[in-house]
């Protein structure tokens, strides 16, 4: 081989080389960096209400301020690995709040009357005042409510008779006990993402559709009119989990769409914050900086089904957040670190060095619809009920009805979480 091409094949390796220092000392040091490691204690202009100032949160008073929360998951919106009941055979068995509320108008042995006695007895069981009491005690300050258009709507646009009875309960038991609420959008009319925890796995029909993103923009509308003036609102998070199309993520598509909501929220109430998600991947807000958004949280979603540890898989998180420089505030609205108390301890620890806000997923969960499965995660939430699925397609009233009474939270254990937290934040 010729002295050239030999020193040519060594310039190249040089290079290469260099090139994947340079990467890779770049990565370290995004993943390194604390976007504010100097965080005001103070704001200078409080509003009264949360509000993101720079890359911090503040209090109504202006203090700096972090979430530190749960989600009242599978309350308004039950989910087919966490729910006491499921649609046996119907349609295409598997769960969603469409579906099981499809399933039981199905079911010759209930009637319309029933249906709806079910759904309060569930509402009114499942999450009690001695619920957020609990929360509180062991030493959480945030709820992240989850609801649907079906909670609130009959047909998107036409506002159910109870519509706003056990988010006005939340709000008045979060005010009693000293939580901040965040109201989460799991589910808009046509589905934002066709998962199941859409509530409407049937369909991907939000953003292409003109009518079912009027009715989103204006339910949205509706919501801040009715809480613009209630401090205990942490703020508004628009979309939960949102895809540029079904199985993929982020886009333009979305982030425009945010930009509509958040332009029809601000016009009817303009001291709130909003929370905007780009729930995998911080470089799914890459369009951020192109809209002048004002007291505005990005929203993070993290679970680490990869094969890297908990704590490089956060840091990933932050080389990403720092690399597009939004200068947010961040709210890991949901994650978990399942079975293992140092993960758990670990990643709060490092939401706490960063200044991010964070609320874990979820409150109650049912252990037997995950128990045995291979793969599957333990200790989804602080407390697991252990109980069979009933068929809502076929089951009687009676047996529906027991199943709801059953999910009270004194038929709950506690979980390794529960003890994580209370040992980390609760009463002494």
């Amino acid at each position: 081989m010729k002295k050239t091409t030999v020193r040519h094949i060594l310039t190249a390796l040089c290079i290469v080389v260099g090139i994947l220092l340079i990467c890779f000392g770049a990565f370290f040091y995004l993943c390194m960096k604390n976007p504010d490691p100097d965080r005001p204690e103070k704001t200078e202009n409080p509003t009264g209400f949360v509000q993101a100032v720079g890359s911090n949160l503040y209090d109504g008073d202006g203090n700096i301020l972090t979430l530190k929360g749960v989600n009242l998951g599978n309350w308004f919106v039950q989910e087919c690995y966490m729910s006491v009941v499921n649609v046996g055979d119907f349609d295409t068995g598997i769960y969603t709040q469409k579906r099981a509320e499809d399933a039981m108008r199905a079911n010759p042995n209930l009637t319309e009357e029933q249906i709806q006695e079910l759904y309060d007895l569930y509402m009114s069981t499942y999450i009690t005042e001695e619920d957020f009491a609990e929360i509180a005690s062991v030493g959480l300050n945030t709820v992240r409510i989850n609801f649907t258009w079906m909670n609130l709507t009959t047909d998107g646009e036409t506002l159910r008779e109870d519509a706003f009875r056990y988010l006005d309960f939340a709000l008045e038991m979060c005010e009693k006990y000293g939580l901040y609420a965040v109201l989460d959008l799991h589910g808009a009319i046509g589905s934002q993402n066709q998962d199941f925890h859409s509530g409407d796995d049937a369909q991907f029909d939000l953003f292409g559709n003109e009518e079912n993103r009027r009715m989103t923009v204006q339910l949205w509308k509706t919501i801040a009119e009715r809480y613009r003036d209630r401090k205990v609102v942490a703020g508004y998070d628009l979309l939960n989990e949102a895809r540029r199309e079904a199985g993929k993520y982020g886009g333009k598509v979305t982030t425009d769409f945010y930009d509509e909501l958040y332009q029809a929220v601000r016009e009817v109430d303009p001291n709130h914050m909003i929370f905007i998600e780009y729930f995998t991947f911080p470089i799914h807000g890459s369009r951020v900086k192109n809209y002048n958004w004002e007291n505005v949280c990005l929203e993070y979603h993290i679970y680490n089904n990869t094969s890297f540890s908990q704590k490089t898989c956060l840091m990933f998180y932050n080389a990403l957040h720092n690399f597009m420089g939004s200068n947010m505030p961040v709210f890991v609205g949901e994650w978990n670190a399942w079975d293992s108390e140092v993960d758990w301890n670990e990643s709060m620890d490092y939401f706490d060095s960063l200044g991010w806000s964070y609320a874990s997923w979820a409150y109650k969960t049912n252990a037997y619809s995950y128990r045995g499965v291979t793969g599957a995660h333990t200790n989804w939430g602080l407390y697991e009920l252990d109980a069979e699925p009933v068929d809502l397609s076929t089951a009687s009233f009676e047996e529906i009805k027991q199943a709801y009474e059953n999910t009270a939270t004194e038929n709950a254990r506690t979980t390794l979480v529960h003890q994580v937290y209370e040992a980390r934040f609760g009463e002494n």
